[in-house]
Protein backbone atom coordinates (compact mmCIF):
# COMPACT_ATOMS: atom_id res chain seq x y z
CA UNK A 1 0.00 0.00 0.00
CA UNK A 2 1.04 3.64 -0.44
CA UNK A 3 2.07 5.67 2.49
CA UNK A 4 2.66 8.84 1.06
CA UNK A 5 0.00 11.00 0.54
CA UNK A 6 1.00 13.94 -1.09
CA UNK A 7 3.64 14.90 -3.34
CA UNK A 8 5.36 17.91 -5.42
CA UNK A 9 5.47 17.62 -9.12
CA UNK A 10 7.39 19.89 -11.26
CA UNK A 11 5.10 21.47 -14.51
CA UNK A 12 7.07 20.34 -17.77
CA UNK A 13 6.16 20.68 -21.26
CA UNK A 14 5.90 16.41 -20.49
CA UNK A 15 3.06 16.94 -17.34
CA UNK A 16 1.45 20.49 -17.86
CA UNK A 17 -1.64 19.27 -19.96
CA UNK A 18 -2.43 16.30 -18.25
CA UNK A 19 -2.70 18.57 -14.93
CA UNK A 20 -4.49 21.22 -16.93
CA UNK A 21 -6.70 18.28 -18.03
CA UNK A 22 -7.43 17.56 -14.30
CA UNK A 23 -8.28 21.01 -13.27
CA UNK A 24 -5.13 22.32 -12.26
CA UNK A 25 -4.92 26.21 -12.36
CA UNK A 26 -0.72 26.08 -13.61
CA UNK A 27 1.61 27.32 -15.93
CA UNK A 28 4.84 26.00 -17.10
CA UNK A 29 7.75 26.02 -14.44
CA UNK A 30 5.47 25.45 -11.53
CA UNK A 31 5.73 23.63 -8.41
CA UNK A 32 2.27 22.09 -6.77
CA UNK A 33 1.77 19.96 -4.66
CA UNK A 34 -0.70 16.90 -5.13
CA UNK A 35 -2.57 14.07 -3.91
CA UNK A 36 -1.43 10.43 -5.07
CA UNK A 37 -4.59 10.02 -7.19
CA UNK A 38 -4.07 13.01 -9.16
CA UNK A 39 -0.90 11.15 -10.12
CA UNK A 40 -0.40 9.65 -13.66
CA UNK A 41 -0.32 6.11 -13.60
CA UNK A 42 3.05 6.29 -15.95
CA UNK A 43 4.28 8.71 -13.67
CA UNK A 44 8.21 8.44 -12.27
CA UNK A 45 7.88 10.34 -9.27
CA UNK A 46 9.25 8.46 -6.14
CA UNK A 47 6.40 7.79 -3.33
CA UNK A 48 6.90 5.59 -0.28
CA UNK A 49 5.11 2.29 -0.10
CA UNK A 50 4.67 -0.57 2.24
CA UNK A 51 4.56 -4.75 1.56
CA UNK A 52 1.04 -5.68 1.80
CA UNK A 53 2.66 -8.80 3.22
CA UNK A 54 5.37 -8.41 5.17
CA UNK A 55 5.00 -4.80 6.37
CA UNK A 56 9.10 -3.64 4.67
CA UNK A 57 8.84 -0.01 3.42
CA UNK A 58 10.65 0.93 0.28
CA UNK A 59 10.64 4.04 -1.76
CA UNK A 60 10.13 3.66 -5.36
CA UNK A 61 8.51 5.47 -8.90
CA UNK A 62 4.50 5.38 -8.69
CA UNK A 63 4.88 4.12 -12.46
CA UNK A 64 6.62 0.84 -11.36
CA UNK A 65 4.13 0.68 -8.48
CA UNK A 66 0.92 0.76 -9.97
CA UNK A 67 2.84 -2.71 -12.26
CA UNK A 68 2.96 -4.51 -9.64
CA UNK A 69 -0.53 -4.02 -7.99
CA UNK A 70 -2.31 -5.04 -11.72
CA UNK A 71 -3.61 -8.14 -10.57
CA UNK A 72 -4.97 -8.36 -7.09
CA UNK A 73 -4.63 -4.53 -6.26
CA UNK A 74 -1.88 -5.41 -3.74
CA UNK A 75 2.08 -4.63 -3.59
CA UNK A 76 4.86 -7.61 -2.59
CA UNK A 77 8.36 -6.74 -1.79
CA UNK A 78 11.04 -8.31 -3.91
CA UNK A 79 11.21 -11.17 -1.02
CA UNK A 80 7.64 -11.39 -0.67
CA UNK A 81 6.18 -11.40 -4.60
CA UNK A 82 7.32 -15.23 -5.39
CA UNK A 83 4.58 -15.61 -2.88
CA UNK A 84 1.86 -13.74 -5.18
CA UNK A 85 2.96 -15.99 -7.81
CA UNK A 86 2.89 -18.62 -5.64
CA UNK A 87 -1.04 -17.84 -4.69
CA UNK A 88 -1.70 -17.25 -8.29
CA UNK A 89 -0.77 -20.52 -9.06
CA UNK A 90 -2.37 -22.21 -6.75
CA UNK A 91 -5.29 -20.55 -7.89
CA UNK A 92 -5.38 -21.56 -11.59
CA UNK A 93 -3.38 -24.80 -11.18
CA UNK A 94 -4.05 -26.34 -7.71
CA UNK A 95 -0.45 -26.41 -7.77
CA UNK A 96 1.85 -23.28 -6.31
CA UNK A 97 5.07 -24.69 -8.21
CA UNK A 98 3.56 -25.53 -11.00
CA UNK A 99 5.30 -24.67 -14.10
CA UNK A 100 3.24 -24.07 -17.68
CA UNK A 101 6.13 -25.76 -20.15
CA UNK A 102 3.79 -28.44 -21.64
CA UNK A 103 0.76 -26.72 -21.88
CA UNK A 104 3.45 -24.32 -23.62
CA UNK A 105 4.73 -26.67 -26.23
CA UNK A 106 0.88 -28.19 -27.15
CA UNK A 107 -0.15 -24.72 -28.00
CA UNK A 108 3.14 -24.30 -29.82
CA UNK A 109 2.56 -27.67 -31.67
CA UNK A 110 -1.17 -27.11 -32.65
CA UNK A 111 -0.38 -23.37 -33.98
CA UNK A 112 2.84 -24.25 -35.80
CA UNK A 113 3.74 -27.64 -35.49
CA UNK A 114 6.81 -27.46 -33.97
CA UNK A 115 6.71 -27.12 -30.01
CA UNK A 116 9.75 -25.44 -29.94
CA UNK A 117 8.52 -22.62 -32.16
CA UNK A 118 10.00 -19.19 -31.64
CA UNK A 119 7.72 -16.22 -32.93
CA UNK A 120 10.81 -14.53 -34.57
CA UNK A 121 9.10 -16.66 -37.73
CA UNK A 122 6.19 -15.08 -37.91
CA UNK A 123 7.36 -11.86 -37.45
CA UNK A 124 9.63 -12.10 -40.76
CA UNK A 125 6.30 -13.14 -42.16
CA UNK A 126 4.57 -10.23 -41.13
CA UNK A 127 7.19 -7.54 -42.17
CA UNK A 128 7.45 -9.67 -45.64
CA UNK A 129 3.96 -9.27 -46.50
CA UNK A 130 3.66 -5.71 -45.07
CA UNK A 131 6.79 -3.93 -46.29
CA UNK A 132 8.33 -6.91 -49.06
CA UNK A 133 11.40 -6.84 -46.97
CA UNK A 134 11.59 -9.56 -43.42
CA UNK A 135 14.08 -7.49 -41.71
CA UNK A 136 12.31 -4.39 -42.46
CA UNK A 137 13.03 -1.42 -39.67
CA UNK A 138 10.51 1.82 -39.44
CA UNK A 139 13.82 3.78 -39.99
CA UNK A 140 13.26 3.60 -43.66
CA UNK A 141 9.56 4.84 -43.37
CA UNK A 142 10.94 7.81 -41.46
CA UNK A 143 13.53 8.40 -43.82
CA UNK A 144 11.37 8.25 -47.10
CA UNK A 145 8.90 10.66 -45.44
CA UNK A 146 11.37 13.29 -44.68
CA UNK A 147 12.89 13.00 -48.16
CA UNK A 148 9.21 12.94 -49.81
CA UNK A 149 8.09 16.54 -47.22
CA UNK A 150 11.25 18.54 -46.96
CA UNK A 151 13.80 17.08 -49.73
CA UNK A 152 16.04 15.45 -47.02
CA UNK A 153 16.08 12.32 -45.27
CA UNK A 154 17.86 13.87 -42.45
CA UNK A 155 16.01 16.59 -42.10
CA UNK A 156 15.73 18.41 -38.84
CA UNK A 157 14.06 21.57 -37.97
CA UNK A 158 15.76 23.70 -35.37
CA UNK A 159 14.36 26.67 -36.02
CA UNK A 160 10.91 26.03 -36.34
CA UNK A 161 11.40 24.35 -32.53
CA UNK A 162 13.09 28.10 -31.72
CA UNK A 163 10.02 29.79 -32.82
CA UNK A 164 7.72 27.65 -31.27
CA UNK A 165 9.72 28.11 -27.87
CA UNK A 166 10.27 31.77 -28.20
CA UNK A 167 6.34 31.81 -28.80
CA UNK A 168 5.39 29.83 -25.86
CA UNK A 169 8.19 30.72 -23.01
CA UNK A 170 9.37 34.10 -24.45
CA UNK A 171 13.30 32.09 -25.29
CA UNK A 172 14.83 30.36 -27.66
CA UNK A 173 15.25 27.22 -25.35
CA UNK A 174 13.14 26.27 -22.58
CA UNK A 175 16.88 26.01 -20.46
CA UNK A 176 17.11 29.63 -20.41
CA UNK A 177 13.83 29.90 -18.71
CA UNK A 178 14.66 31.65 -15.82
CA UNK A 179 12.24 29.23 -13.98
CA UNK A 180 13.93 26.24 -15.49
CA UNK A 181 17.49 27.66 -14.15
CA UNK A 182 16.13 28.13 -10.57
CA UNK A 183 14.59 24.94 -10.16
CA UNK A 184 17.31 22.68 -11.30
CA UNK A 185 19.73 24.68 -9.05
CA UNK A 186 17.53 24.44 -6.40
CA UNK A 187 17.35 20.06 -7.29
CA UNK A 188 21.04 20.43 -7.35
CA UNK A 189 21.56 22.10 -4.45
CA UNK A 190 19.62 19.84 -2.32
CA UNK A 191 21.59 17.14 -3.72
CA UNK A 192 25.11 18.46 -3.35
CA UNK A 193 24.22 19.22 0.72
CA UNK A 194 22.85 15.73 0.94
CA UNK A 195 25.92 14.05 -0.65
CA UNK A 196 28.04 16.27 1.65
CA UNK A 197 26.23 16.96 4.82
CA UNK A 198 29.22 14.75 6.50
CA UNK A 199 31.51 17.16 5.64
CA UNK A 200 29.40 20.20 7.08
CA UNK A 201 28.00 21.78 3.78
CA UNK A 202 24.96 23.74 4.64
CA UNK A 203 24.51 25.89 1.13
CA UNK A 204 26.13 26.80 -2.19
CA UNK A 205 27.13 30.03 -3.58
CA UNK A 206 26.49 29.08 -7.56
CA UNK A 207 27.58 32.83 -8.48
CA UNK A 208 31.27 32.66 -6.63
CA UNK A 209 31.43 29.07 -6.94
CA UNK A 210 32.10 28.10 -3.26
CA UNK A 211 30.37 26.33 -1.09
CA UNK A 212 29.52 27.49 2.29
CA UNK A 213 30.00 25.08 5.04
CA UNK A 214 30.24 24.62 8.68
CA UNK A 215 33.29 24.00 10.91
CA UNK A 216 33.27 20.82 12.59
CA UNK A 217 36.04 21.69 15.64
CA UNK A 218 34.78 25.71 15.86
CA UNK A 219 31.46 25.69 14.99
CA UNK A 220 31.59 28.72 12.96
CA UNK A 221 30.56 28.99 9.34
CA UNK A 222 33.04 29.52 6.36
CA UNK A 223 33.37 30.06 2.77
CA UNK A 224 35.37 27.78 0.13
CA UNK A 225 36.15 27.91 -3.24
CA UNK A 226 34.98 24.50 -5.03
CA UNK A 227 37.58 23.00 -6.56
CA UNK A 228 39.92 23.38 -2.72
CA UNK A 229 36.77 21.87 -1.52
CA UNK A 230 37.11 18.83 -3.42
CA UNK A 231 40.85 18.59 -3.23
CA UNK A 232 40.91 18.95 0.52
CA UNK A 233 38.34 16.56 0.74
CA UNK A 234 40.53 13.98 -1.73
CA UNK A 235 43.62 14.54 0.60
CA UNK A 236 41.55 14.17 3.89
CA UNK A 237 42.90 17.84 4.69
CA UNK A 238 41.29 19.91 7.63
CA UNK A 239 38.14 22.02 5.01
CA UNK A 240 37.91 24.81 7.19
CA UNK A 241 39.84 27.80 5.77
CA UNK A 242 39.56 29.59 8.81
CA UNK A 243 41.21 26.71 10.56
CA UNK A 244 43.44 26.21 7.79
CA UNK A 245 44.09 28.93 5.59
CA UNK A 246 43.99 28.95 1.95
CA UNK A 247 47.11 31.55 1.34
CA UNK A 248 48.91 29.79 3.99
CA UNK A 249 52.00 28.08 2.66
CA UNK A 250 52.48 25.42 5.33
CA UNK A 251 50.75 22.31 5.27
CA UNK A 252 47.43 21.27 7.46
CA UNK A 253 49.18 19.23 10.10
CA UNK A 254 51.68 21.13 10.05
CA UNK A 255 49.41 24.34 11.26
CA UNK A 256 47.33 21.58 13.89
CA UNK A 257 51.18 20.89 15.47
CA UNK A 258 52.04 24.58 15.80
CA UNK A 259 48.67 25.26 17.41
CA UNK A 260 49.44 22.74 20.08
CA UNK A 261 52.97 24.09 20.68
CA UNK A 262 50.89 27.83 21.29
CA UNK A 263 48.47 26.28 23.26
CA UNK A 264 50.97 24.85 25.76
CA UNK A 265 53.97 27.36 25.42
CA UNK A 266 53.74 31.38 26.20
CA UNK A 267 57.33 31.79 24.77
CA UNK A 268 58.55 33.31 21.79
CA UNK A 269 57.30 30.96 18.82
CA UNK A 270 59.39 31.82 15.53
CA UNK A 271 57.98 29.89 12.24
CA UNK A 272 59.26 29.42 8.92
CA UNK A 273 62.77 31.16 10.00
CA UNK A 274 65.10 31.00 7.57
CA UNK A 275 67.98 33.37 9.49
CA UNK A 276 68.79 31.37 12.30
CA UNK A 277 70.53 28.57 9.76
CA UNK A 278 71.58 31.09 6.94
CA UNK A 279 68.89 30.28 4.45
CA UNK A 280 67.58 26.71 5.57
CA UNK A 281 64.38 27.08 6.84
CA UNK A 282 62.92 26.04 10.67
CA UNK A 283 59.57 25.13 10.50
CA UNK A 284 58.89 25.78 14.20
CA UNK A 285 61.66 27.58 16.65
CA UNK A 286 61.65 28.46 20.23
CA UNK A 287 65.17 30.49 20.99
CA UNK A 288 64.18 30.74 24.55
CA UNK A 289 64.63 26.83 24.67
CA UNK A 290 66.97 26.46 21.97
CA UNK A 291 64.02 24.23 20.37
CA UNK A 292 63.07 23.41 17.15
CA UNK A 293 60.59 21.31 15.61
CA UNK A 294 60.51 20.17 11.85
CA UNK A 295 57.54 18.82 10.54
CA UNK A 296 58.33 15.90 8.09
CA UNK A 297 55.56 14.88 5.12
CA UNK A 298 55.92 11.73 3.96
CA UNK A 299 56.07 12.51 -0.05
CA UNK A 300 57.84 15.97 0.34
CA UNK A 301 60.39 14.43 2.18
CA UNK A 302 61.00 10.81 0.41
CA UNK A 303 63.94 10.26 -1.90
CA UNK A 304 62.24 11.58 -5.08
CA UNK A 305 61.72 14.87 -3.23
CA UNK A 306 65.03 14.92 -0.58
CA UNK A 307 68.81 13.94 -0.66
CA UNK A 308 69.53 11.12 1.63
CA UNK A 309 71.40 13.10 4.07
CA UNK A 310 68.93 16.24 4.40
CA UNK A 311 67.26 15.41 7.85
CA UNK A 312 70.58 14.28 9.23
CA UNK A 313 72.39 17.66 7.51
CA UNK A 314 69.48 19.88 9.12
CA UNK A 315 70.00 18.20 12.43
CA UNK A 316 74.04 18.83 12.09
CA UNK A 317 73.52 22.75 11.24
CA UNK A 318 71.00 22.94 14.46
CA UNK A 319 73.33 20.96 16.69
CA UNK A 320 75.98 22.92 15.49
CA UNK A 321 74.26 26.03 17.02
CA UNK A 322 73.23 24.64 19.88
CA UNK A 323 69.89 23.48 19.20
CA UNK A 324 67.43 20.21 19.77
CA UNK A 325 65.91 19.61 16.49
CA UNK A 326 63.10 17.29 16.74
CA UNK A 327 61.31 15.95 13.83
CA UNK A 328 57.85 15.11 13.15
CA UNK A 329 57.02 12.24 10.81
CA UNK A 330 53.69 12.75 9.19
CA UNK A 331 52.51 9.16 9.58
CA UNK A 332 53.34 9.26 13.64
CA UNK A 333 51.61 12.28 14.10
CA UNK A 334 48.39 11.02 12.54
CA UNK A 335 48.95 7.46 13.86
CA UNK A 336 50.54 8.33 17.37
CA UNK A 337 49.60 11.81 17.86
CA UNK A 338 49.35 11.08 21.83
CA UNK A 339 52.65 9.89 22.32
CA UNK A 340 54.26 12.59 20.12
CA UNK A 341 52.20 15.40 22.23
CA UNK A 342 53.46 13.67 24.77
CA UNK A 343 57.18 13.81 23.56
CA UNK A 344 56.71 17.48 22.92
CA UNK A 345 55.05 18.43 26.35
CA UNK A 346 58.29 17.15 27.98
CA UNK A 347 60.73 18.53 25.81
CA UNK A 348 58.81 21.88 26.47
CA UNK A 349 58.78 21.18 30.85
CA UNK A 350 54.92 20.65 30.49
CA UNK A 351 54.38 16.74 31.61
CA UNK A 352 51.81 16.97 32.95
CA UNK A 353 51.95 13.88 36.01
CA UNK A 354 55.02 13.35 38.21
CA UNK A 355 55.80 10.53 40.38
CA UNK A 356 58.73 10.40 42.46
CA UNK A 357 60.57 7.07 41.31
CA UNK A 358 60.89 6.22 45.24
CA UNK A 359 57.42 6.29 45.67
CA UNK A 360 57.25 3.04 43.12
CA UNK A 361 57.71 -0.56 43.16
CA UNK A 362 59.90 -2.21 41.27
CA UNK A 363 59.18 -5.48 39.24
CA UNK A 364 60.82 -7.68 36.86
CA UNK A 365 57.19 -8.76 34.21
CA UNK A 366 56.37 -12.11 32.33
CA UNK A 367 53.32 -10.92 30.97
CA UNK A 368 54.11 -9.78 27.47
CA UNK A 369 50.59 -8.81 26.51
CA UNK A 370 51.30 -6.20 28.73
CA UNK A 371 54.68 -5.52 27.34
CA UNK A 372 53.39 -5.17 24.14
CA UNK A 373 50.42 -2.84 25.43
CA UNK A 374 52.73 -0.23 26.87
CA UNK A 375 55.16 -0.19 24.52
CA UNK A 376 52.71 0.59 21.83
CA UNK A 377 50.82 2.80 23.72
CA UNK A 378 53.70 4.72 24.80
CA UNK A 379 57.16 4.46 22.64
CA UNK A 380 57.62 6.28 19.11
CA UNK A 381 58.89 2.67 17.96
CA UNK A 382 56.56 0.49 19.94
CA UNK A 383 57.31 -3.32 20.81
CA UNK A 384 60.09 -5.21 19.90
CA UNK A 385 60.91 -8.26 21.49
CA UNK A 386 63.23 -8.75 25.03
CA UNK A 387 64.76 -11.04 27.35
CA UNK A 388 64.52 -8.95 30.51
CA UNK A 389 61.84 -7.08 31.19
CA UNK A 390 61.73 -4.26 34.27
CA UNK A 391 58.86 -2.07 35.28
CA UNK A 392 57.91 0.42 37.86
CA UNK A 393 54.02 0.36 39.17
CA UNK A 394 52.70 3.23 41.18
CA UNK A 395 49.73 2.30 42.41
CA UNK A 396 49.56 -1.00 41.34
CA UNK A 397 49.94 0.85 37.70
CA UNK A 398 52.85 0.02 35.12
CA UNK A 399 54.42 3.99 35.19
CA UNK A 400 57.93 2.93 33.77
CA UNK A 401 59.43 0.29 31.48
CA UNK A 402 62.94 -0.58 30.38
CA UNK A 403 64.17 -3.53 28.03
CA UNK A 404 67.06 -5.82 27.65
CA UNK A 405 68.00 -8.01 24.96
CA UNK A 406 71.12 -9.79 23.76
CA UNK A 407 73.58 -7.54 22.16
CA UNK A 408 72.28 -7.39 18.58
CA UNK A 409 74.82 -7.69 15.94
CA UNK A 410 76.16 -6.32 12.75
CA UNK A 411 75.85 -9.14 9.40
CA UNK A 412 78.14 -11.07 9.65
CA UNK A 413 78.52 -11.73 13.23
CA UNK A 414 77.71 -15.06 14.12
CA UNK A 415 76.39 -14.10 17.96
CA UNK A 416 77.10 -12.16 21.37
CA UNK A 417 79.65 -12.72 23.58
CA UNK A 418 77.95 -13.85 27.38
CA UNK A 419 77.33 -10.57 29.53
CA UNK A 420 76.79 -8.42 26.20
CA UNK A 421 73.48 -6.63 26.50
CA UNK A 422 71.54 -4.25 24.72
CA UNK A 423 69.40 -1.26 26.21
CA UNK A 424 66.14 -1.64 23.91
CA UNK A 425 63.59 -0.07 24.79
CA UNK A 426 62.51 2.62 27.48
CA UNK A 427 59.73 4.61 28.20
CA UNK A 428 57.21 5.79 30.65
CA UNK A 429 53.53 6.29 30.85
CA UNK A 430 52.17 9.10 28.61
CA UNK A 431 52.02 12.40 30.02
CA UNK A 432 53.79 11.06 32.67
CA UNK A 433 57.25 11.79 34.42
CA UNK A 434 58.56 9.21 36.69
CA UNK A 435 61.58 11.35 38.65
CA UNK A 436 64.87 9.07 38.92
CA UNK A 437 62.92 6.53 37.30
CA UNK A 438 65.36 5.69 34.90
CA UNK A 439 68.48 5.49 37.23
CA UNK A 440 66.42 3.08 39.58
CA UNK A 441 65.54 0.43 36.33
CA UNK A 442 69.37 0.98 35.56
CA UNK A 443 70.51 -0.06 38.18
CA UNK A 444 68.36 -2.75 39.11
CA UNK A 445 69.49 -4.16 35.77
CA UNK A 446 73.11 -4.07 36.51
CA UNK A 447 72.65 -5.43 39.87
CA UNK A 448 71.06 -8.65 39.46
CA UNK A 449 72.14 -9.51 35.84
CA UNK A 450 75.83 -10.56 34.77
CA UNK A 451 76.74 -7.95 32.51
CA UNK A 452 80.12 -6.91 30.63
CA UNK A 453 78.59 -4.77 28.69
CA UNK A 454 75.52 -3.05 27.42
CA UNK A 455 74.70 -1.05 24.22
CA UNK A 456 72.06 0.99 23.14
CA UNK A 457 71.40 3.77 20.76
CA UNK A 458 69.42 7.49 20.85
CA UNK A 459 67.12 8.18 17.65
CA UNK A 460 68.62 11.75 16.63
CA UNK A 461 65.49 12.42 15.05
CA UNK A 462 63.95 12.82 18.62
CA UNK A 463 66.91 12.61 21.12
CA UNK A 464 70.28 13.48 21.93
CA UNK A 465 71.12 10.86 23.96
CA UNK A 466 70.89 12.82 27.40
CA UNK A 467 69.45 10.29 29.10
CA UNK A 468 72.52 7.74 28.14
CA UNK A 469 74.74 10.23 29.70
CA UNK A 470 73.13 10.61 32.99
CA UNK A 471 73.21 6.82 33.51
CA UNK A 472 77.17 6.40 32.63
CA UNK A 473 76.90 5.46 29.26
CA UNK A 474 79.83 6.74 27.14
CA UNK A 475 79.53 8.14 23.51
CA UNK A 476 80.93 5.97 20.51
CA UNK A 477 79.56 7.15 17.11
CA UNK A 478 77.33 8.28 15.00
CA UNK A 479 75.13 5.67 12.77
CA UNK A 480 74.27 6.84 8.68
CA UNK A 481 70.89 7.38 8.42
CA UNK A 482 68.33 4.40 8.55
CA UNK A 483 65.85 4.02 5.53
CA UNK A 484 62.39 3.02 5.32
CA UNK A 485 60.17 2.08 2.73
CA UNK A 486 56.66 4.56 2.52
CA UNK A 487 53.19 2.49 2.09
CA UNK A 488 50.06 3.64 2.20
CA UNK A 489 51.27 6.77 3.59
CA UNK A 490 53.18 4.68 6.62
CA UNK A 491 57.08 4.29 7.05
CA UNK A 492 57.85 0.14 7.50
CA UNK A 493 61.46 -0.38 8.40
CA UNK A 494 63.76 -1.45 5.46
CA UNK A 495 64.55 -5.00 7.22
CA UNK A 496 61.12 -6.15 6.21
CA UNK A 497 61.99 -5.40 2.42
CA UNK A 498 65.50 -7.21 1.97
CA UNK A 499 66.09 -8.81 -1.45
CA UNK A 500 66.39 -12.29 0.27
CA UNK A 501 62.16 -12.42 1.63
CA UNK A 502 61.70 -9.99 -1.95
CA UNK A 503 62.65 -12.84 -4.17
CA UNK A 504 61.23 -15.58 -2.78
CA UNK A 505 58.02 -12.98 -3.47
CA UNK A 506 58.85 -14.22 -6.91
CA UNK A 507 60.50 -10.50 -7.81
CA UNK A 508 63.57 -10.32 -10.48
CA UNK A 509 66.43 -11.87 -8.70
CA UNK A 510 68.57 -9.86 -11.14
CA UNK A 511 68.07 -6.88 -9.77
CA UNK A 512 68.74 -4.94 -6.43
CA UNK A 513 66.37 -4.47 -3.52
CA UNK A 514 66.17 -0.37 -4.55
CA UNK A 515 64.95 -1.54 -7.63
CA UNK A 516 63.10 -3.83 -7.23
CA UNK A 517 61.13 -1.47 -5.01
CA UNK A 518 61.25 1.21 -7.46
CA UNK A 519 59.57 -0.82 -10.12
CA UNK A 520 56.78 -1.06 -7.94
CA UNK A 521 57.01 2.70 -7.03
CA UNK A 522 57.42 2.30 -3.51
CA UNK A 523 59.86 4.52 -2.22
CA UNK A 524 62.87 5.20 0.38
CA UNK A 525 62.62 8.03 2.94
CA UNK A 526 65.98 9.00 5.68
CA UNK A 527 65.67 9.86 8.76
CA UNK A 528 69.13 11.36 10.85
CA UNK A 529 70.34 8.08 12.06
CA UNK A 530 71.46 7.29 15.80
CA UNK A 531 74.34 8.18 18.71
CA UNK A 532 75.53 4.66 19.63
CA UNK A 533 76.34 4.54 23.39
CA UNK A 534 78.02 1.87 25.42
CA UNK A 535 78.91 1.18 28.88
CA UNK A 536 81.37 -1.17 30.33
CA UNK A 537 81.42 -2.78 33.48
CA UNK A 538 84.40 -4.19 35.39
Amino acid sequence: MIITNKVNINISSRNITYYKNKGFNIKFGDNIDISISDLNSGSPTKIDVQCDHCGNKKTMQYRLYMNNIISDNKYYCNKCKYLKMKATKLDRYGDENYVNSKQAKLTKLIKYNDENYVNTEKTKLSKLKKYGNENYNNSIKIKATKLDRYGDENYNNPQKLKKTCIKKYGVDNISKLASTTSNKRVGKKLRLINLYKSYGLIDVDYDNYEYICKCKCENHIFKIPKTIFYNRISTNATLCTICNPIDVHISDKENKLLKFIKNNYIGEILTSDRKILNGKELDIYLPELKLAFEFNGLYWHNELNKPNNYHLNKTKNCENKEIQLIHIWEDDWKNKQNIVKSMILNKLGKTPNNIFGRKTKIKEITDNTLIRKFLTENHLQGFVGSSVKIGLFFKDELVSLMTFGKKRLAMGNKKSKKGEFELLRFCNKLNTNVLGGASKLFKYFIKNYKSTEITTYADRSHSNGGLYKILGFEFVSKTSPNYYYIIDNVRYHRFNFRKDKLVTQKFDPNKTEHQIMLDRKIYRIYDSGNLKYKLFIN
